[in-house]
Order: structure tokens, then C-alpha cells, then sequence
């Protein structure tokens, strides 16, 4: 089988990007997706940029998707300043992702610090933010991907991801179905299900449930229902990304990621630009 599943950057951090991607390519992976965090990515930081650039040039028919920033960066900023400020800062990053050829760009509705919070003027504004967002990223033939946060975080409750989505063309803005955080919430199924046919992307990563945190482990190191989740994402056609944190070197857990897509049933999965051979 070749596999089509991408690598998120979340596994090598502290690693450089050119040689990480390289080792992704030479591994048989389909393609990475770019997080944005300080210090790790940043799309203003011109060396950041072209150490990616220079990895996907040797790799021209990566997929490739991006991860928005989500420190500080608040797309549903109630504060006037704060809000110009972050879509400064998206409109910044959706420019880097489309340098990077990358299909989707993967969105939080509240930055890390302030996901815990929202009222009706936090809706307004992301609204807004979606609003700036959507155009550019369809002129730029890429999609805007909105992911569901954990809870008590506002998305963590799939119909109300939904009703955000479907205010807006179905080709242009859609769900990042994060298994994570659904099983946080205790209904990785269900929310599957709900969002498999609106979904671009799907973040894929396991942990042991509610209270214990959000591990980013491997699959089947937790105790996601794997075979339940796999059967609920049948409508599923977007990228599938392997968001894990490194165990040990990069190479032994791309080893280990590629044994757990077969070992889950993760292979039944099927991208919407390639089928698994």
C-alpha cells in the first residue's frame, strides 16, 4: 500500500523543516501540513519559509496543508485592535500557506488563550473573520477548514460547527474533524459522522478521554474506538493528517504511524484527490 496519509509538523518539532519533510518523503508519506506556533513556524519568519520551500521544491507532488495560528491569534476577538490585529496576522498566514502549495488551511474560531470564552460578539466576529477569509482562500484555490475545538470550547459541539460551516459556500469552507478532540468530548463517533461529508481534513491522534488531556499519541495508544470512527467518516474525502508527537526519533515514529494506520483500519480512509493503493 502507498500511503497517502500526510504528517503533520507537530512530530518534529524542535527538528528542521527541510530535514524532517525530507525524511516524511522518504518514508512514503503523501505530504505534510504546516503547523504554525511560535518559534516552530512562524509565516512572517523569512527562514522559516524557506526551509519549507526548499524541502517541497525536492518534493514537487506533495500534498501539503497548513495550520493557522492559534497563539494569541483570536479570529473571534470581541476588542476592535484585537481583532484587526488577528486577521493581520491569518491574513498573513493564508498568503505563506498558498507560497507552501497547501490545499486547506485548518482554522480555530478562538486563539489558545481565550478558547474557553464565548458570547454572541465572539460569534459576530469570527463570522467576520470568515467573512475576510473565505474569498481570499478561494481565489487562491485553497478551502478554509474550521476544526472542532475540545470542550467546554465553542465547536466542540459538532451541530454548532455545522450551523457556523453552512453559512458559507461548501467549497470553500468546511470542517477539520479533529479525532482528539472529539473523543475529549466523549462522542469521537458521532462527531465523525456529522461532519465526515463537510470535512477537508481530518487531524488524526489519540488520547485516553475526558479529563486526561489532549496526548496527540499515536493511533492505538489510547483508546479511541478506531473501527467505530473509521465506519462514521465513510462520507469522509478530505486529507487525512497524522497530528502525533514524536516517540522516541522521527524515523521510529513514522515507523510506528505507518504499522498503526494498518493496525487501526485507518487505511479504509480515502482521500478526495487519491485512493489508497
Amino acid at each position: 500500500m502507498k500511503n497517502r496519509f500526510l504528517i503533520s509538523s507537530v512530530a518534529w518539532q524542535g527538528l528542521r523543516h527541510s530535514e524532517a519533510i525530507a525524511e516524511v518523503r522518504a518514508a512514503g508519506f503523501g505530504g505534510v501540513e504546516i503547523l504554525c506556533k511560535p518559534g516552530h513556524f512562524e509565516p512572517g519568519n523569512r527562514a522559516h519559509m524557506d526551509d519549507v520551500l526548499s524541502a517541497l521544491a525536492e518534493w514537487p507532488d506533495a500534498l501539503v496543508t497548513f495550520h493557522a495560528p492559534f497563539y494569541m491569534v483570536d479570529p473571534a476577538a470581541s476588542d476592535p485592535d484585537a481583532w484587526d490585529w488577528s486577521m493581520g496576522e491569518m491574513m498573513l498566514a493564508l498568503e505563506a500557506a498558498s507560497r507552501l502549495r497547501a490545499r486547506s488551511m485548518t482554522v480555530h474560531v478562538r486563539s489558545r488563550e481565550t478558547a474557553k470564552t464565548w458570547d454572541d460578539a465572539n460569534l459576530d466576529a469570527v463570522r467576520r473573520s470568515l467573512d475576510r477569509l473565505a474569498p481570499v482562500a478561494a481565489e487562491r484555490n485553497m478551502t478554509l477548514a474550521v476544526e472542532n475545538l475540545p470542550p467546554p470550547c465553542f465547536t466542540s459541539d459538532a451541530a454548532d460547527l455545522l450551523r457556523l460551516i453552512e453559512e458559507y459556500p461548501a467549497g470553500v469552507v468546511g470542517a477539520c474533524i479533529d479525532m482528539g478532540h472529539a473523543h475529549l468530548a466523549e462522542r469521537a463517533a458521532e462527531i465523525a459522522r456529522m461532519l465526515a461529508s463537510r470535512a477537508f481534513v481530518s487531524h488524526l491522534h489519540d488520547n485516553i478521554g475526558a479529563g486526561h488531556g489532549d496526548k496527540h499519541m499515536i493511533p492505538g495508544g489510547g483508546t479511541i474506538p478506531w473501527a467505530g470512527v473509521v465506519e462514521a467518516m465513510r462520507e469522509f474525502r478530505g486529507q487525512p493528517v497524522m497530528e502525533v508527537v514524536m516517540t522516541g526519533t522521527l524515523g521510529e515514529t513514522l515507523a510506528n504511524v505507518e504499522r498503526a494506520i494498518v493496525e487501526t483500519g485507518l487505511t479504509r480512509l480515502v482521500s478526495g484527490i487519491h485512493e489508497y493503493e
